[in-house]
């Protein structure tokens, strides 16, 4: 198997069935995973009435956290790769097609679908002006590349992983802490990691990141960097 997509969701009946027809729609040979994580709004029932046996759904007993689906997806892979699809819709899965080349054409462990990747050398100030909220992506940016000297453009973009390598660095953390932990180790491991550029079209309402989220992401961020 090629690659394994594991579609994450909770609270997203407006939006699943789009994602999940986007993951169907890639021609590749894949495994998709679909996770749920005890959502409340419907979205379970839509899930149980699908039938397509070329998807696997699982369904949370409990709200564990986003870190803890793909933990579980990750756990079932079959595929050399994994692609991480958040049913948001704030990604085109379609980036599979450039990761997967140039992981396999460069031996990769990790790529980075950076959001910032073409702004580089522009001036924080003009894009958090536009866009505000991408804060959070600078600070754990910019201390990703000070721990590890990288020069990464956005480490909170979407990810693609060798399923190998995800396993090896073994992630823990269920909650908003689980990226942060994922791009630390990899970084710390001298993983072989790359970025490209991805669309993205952030939805306007019912975003889940809240502005606190950025101190669990830097606490967990220097753990892993100054533990053993």
């Amino acid at each position: 198997m090629k690659l394994t997509i594991v579609v994450t969701v909770y609270n997203e009946k407006d939006t699943i069935l789009k994602a999940i027809e986007q993951a169907k729609a890639l021609t590749i040979q894949k495994q998709i995973i679909i996770v749920d994580n005890c959502s409340t709004d419907g979205t379970r029932e839509i899930l149980r009435g699908i039938k397509d046996d070329s998807l696997q759904v699982v369904y949370q007993s409990e709200n564990y956290g986003y870190g803890r689906s793909v933990i579980t997806g990750m756990n079932m892979a079959k595929g050399e790769f994994l692609y991480v699809h958040n049913s948001d819709l704030e990604y085109d899965p379609a980036c599979v097609y450039e990761m997967l080349e140039l992981a396999e054409k460069e031996n990769l462990d990790a790529i980075f679908g950076s959001r910032l990747f073409h702004r580089r050398g522009e001036s924080a100030f003009k894009i958090l002006k536009e866009r505000p909220f991408y804060l959070g992506t600078m600070i754990t940016t910019s201390l990703t590349n000070i721990f590890y000297g990288k020069d990464f453009t956005d480490v909170i973009g979407n990810r693609f992983y060798r399923t190998e390598t995800l396993r090896r660095i073994n992630p823990q953390i269920s909650g908003i802490g689980f990226d942060f932990e994922i791009v630390s180790k990899l970084a710390k491991f001298g993983c072989r990691i790359k970025e490209v550029p991805v669309k993205y079209s952030p939805r306007t309402k019912g975003k889940k990141i809240k502005v606190t989220d950025i101190i669990p992401a830097v606490l967990t961020m220097v753990k892993i960097r100054y533990g053993a």
